[in-house]
């Protein structure tokens, strides 16, 4: 896997840096989005090298950047990627969410579910031409949304979930294997469990096992891995991203059962 290379979408976070790490580990090599020279050293310092990452400077939430990310790639000024890991967000819990203004609630929306589908219409066209028979994507969610804990934050997260079931239905067919990482536990870098005592914690190194099976595992497409605690770390639990539908069937080339044939 000398050869591939892994574009992440929002590095210098702590979902960012477990999927560094994580493609490292399968000896793939990374594309790091950051915004800023701090975040690059921010980032660097959490993963514990530089080999075998490239970073790159842009904004996830600004609506072009990363078209133009791919833009350079096509013209060969940045590595071209196979696979795509997005988790872009912060964690604003207004609450109760009528005390919420129309400004605050566009910010949130826009950090916390417009920058990872900018990602995902950015990229998906690229790895369906370019990213040929093993590409992937994989998008991060969270339990805030099943929780109802989170105000705003609830409410983007299960907008994430739905581009997750929107997303894999729309690549049944596709060269692209998307899937979701479904986190519904505290994940910190070592150094702040350390300094917090955080005993219901795992740490950034330890998530990346995660992803980085999700990436050696060709067999995992089209599913929601769901990490409640660190028993999931080690044994990936793995579902079907969609039921089973009529829909399903007449997209994965089944019988036309709509009732219109």
């Amino acid at each position: 896997m000398a050869n591939e290379l892994v574009l992440v979408v929002g590095a210098s976070g702590k979902m960012g840096v477990s999927a560094i790490i994580g493609a490292l580990k399968t000896g793939r090599k990374v594309l790091a989005v950051v915004r800023s020279e701090a975040a690059k050293e921010r980032t660097l310092q959490q993963v514990g090298t530089s080999e075998g990452i490239v970073f790159t400077y842009a904004d996830p939430t600004r609506e072009n950047d990363l078209l133009d990310i791919v833009a350079k790639v096509k013209r060969g000024e940045l590595p071209s990627f196979q696979h795509v890991f997005t988790s872009v967000g912060k964690v604003e819990l207004h609450s109760p969410i009528y005390t919420v203004s129309t400004e605050e609630f566009d910010n949130i929306f826009t950090v916390d579910f417009k920058a990872d589908f900018f990602a995902y219409r950015a990229t998906m066209p690229y790895l369906i031409e370019h990213g040929g028979p093993g590409a992937s994507f994989t998008l991060l969610t969270g339990g805030l949304a099943d929780l109802g804990i989170g105000g705003i934050n609830s409410i983007t997260a299960g907008a994430r979930a739905s581009l997750a079931a929107v997303a894999t239905f729309e690549n049944l067919k596709t060269n692209v294997r998307f899937n979701e990482i479904h986190l519904n536990y505290t994940i910190e870098h070592e150094s702040t469990i350390q300094e917090k005592g955080l005993l219901h914690a795992s740490k950034t190194s330890d998530f990346a096992q995660v992803y980085r099976e999700v990436l050696a595992r060709p067999a995992i497409r089209g599913c929601r891995i769901s990490v409640h605690g660190p028993e999931d770390i080690d044994v990936l639990k793995i579902e079907n991203k969609l039921s089973t539908s009529d829909f399903i069937q007449v997209a994965n080339g089944e019988e036309d059962v709509s009732g219109k044939g």
